[in-house]
């Protein structure tokens, strides 16, 4: 993890996630390997000697305590002078926007307040790297994403390393400089949001990053002189002009790219339809296999509302980038920009 730089550990339930960073903090030893914190190897130091501040999925604020008391306690611990702590909690407290409460107790906070007081105990400290274990997860989805913002501000601000971990990757998104993807203890990709994005390396990536996630669909690759068909399950079929290999693929195909053919095209059967207003998302089935495409407002067809549980609808994919993984290991074959030299023929 680079210096400064806002790392976010993102996986499901089971993945390792919250035990890496418990190892970071010194609260689990470690099998093998060695810890380095500003280049100093801390594998066998105590937490408390890590130079480490940590902000837990509950607040775990001392309720007898004010907001101000909460926050400073550490520093009382450490017998630091009292005009220093009042101008440490001061600074922190209006950085994180909550001075008008530090006389107040935690129960007369909401639990936003109460988050930003738990992140301004770490932050008093003036740690090498702050943790935070899915700080997040208790709030509700407003001042969730009201926490986000605050919480990449809290990062431009103070220019500290912070290593997040949580299971929601659009939490993961709008946070991260980079983003570890794990899956059951293993590194499934690394790299900035962008990236695992737009070039996901793998089956479980794809699916994982995306909301609502890439839709994966198994598909038959026939090379032709001209380019490749691309048979999808039984429902209909692609004509690529690039070459893909022969044989027995997974299909990536992004809801976005995903719209509605009014006869031909990838036939599958419509479930229900979500409107956002901005925008529907279809929800559907090809064979047993789940596919989502989303609908901008302007294109949603008149008797989308019409549309029964059951009925055979067509799908059409539109230009964009289109992704084969192979069907053994999962992995990355190709990336190809689909539609897009059609439209350039076109123009010629």
């Amino acid at each position: 993890m680079e210096d400064g730089e806002f790392f976010v550990i993102l996986g499901s339930s089971g993945s390792g996630k919250t035990t890496l960073l418990r190892s970071i903090a010194g609260l689990i030893p470690i099998d093998e390997g060695r810890i380095y914190i500003d280049g100093n190897d801390v594998t066998d130091l105590y937490p408390s000697d890590r130079n480490i501040s940590m902000v837990f999925q509950n607040f775990a604020l001392y309720p007898h305590m004010t907001v101000f008391d909460n926050i400073s306690l550490n520093l009382k611990i450490k017998h630091v002078p009292r005009d220093e702590i009042k101008r440490k909690v001061d600074e922190v407290a209006d950085i994180l926007h909550i001075g008008q409460h530090l006389q107040k107790y935690p129960k007369q906070l909401s639990g936003g307040e109460q988050q930003r007081v738990g992140i301004a105990r770490a932050m008093v400290r003036d740690p090498s790297v702050f943790l935070m274990d899915e700080p997040l997860s208790n709030l509700d989805a407003k001042l969730r994403r009201e926490m986000l913002g605050e919480l990449r501000s809290f990062h431009e601000k103070v220019k500290k390393t912070i290593i997040y971990v949580c299971h929601d990757q659009d939490e993961a998104m709008a946070l991260a400089d980079r983003i570890l993807v794990l899956n059951q203890g293993q590194i499934m990709q690394m790299g900035t949001p962008d990236d695992l994005y737009d070039h996901p390396s793998n089956v479980f990536v794809a699916g994982f990053i995306g909301n609502p996630p890439m839709n994966i669909l198994e598909c038959d690759a026939e090379e032709r002189p001209d380019g490749s068909r691309i048979y999808v399950m039984d429902a209909g079929h692609l004509d690529m002009d690039d070459k893909i290999p022969s044989g027995k693929l997974f299909i990536g195909l992004r809801p976005e790219i995903i719209g509605l053919a009014e006869h031909e095209g990838i036939s599958a059967s419509f479930d229900y339809f979500i409107n956002s207003g901005l925008n529907a998302e279809i929800h559907a089935r090809i064979g047993d296999t789940p596919v989502r495409a989303v609908i901008p407002k302007e294109e949603m067809p008149a008797n989308l509302r019409d549309l029964r549980n059951g009925e055979t609808i067509h799908l059409k994919v539109k230009p964009g980038t289109v992704y084969f993984y192979d069907k053994i290991d999962g992995s990355i074959v190709k990336e190809v920009d689909y539609g897009a030299s059609r439209e350039i023929k076109k123009a010629d």
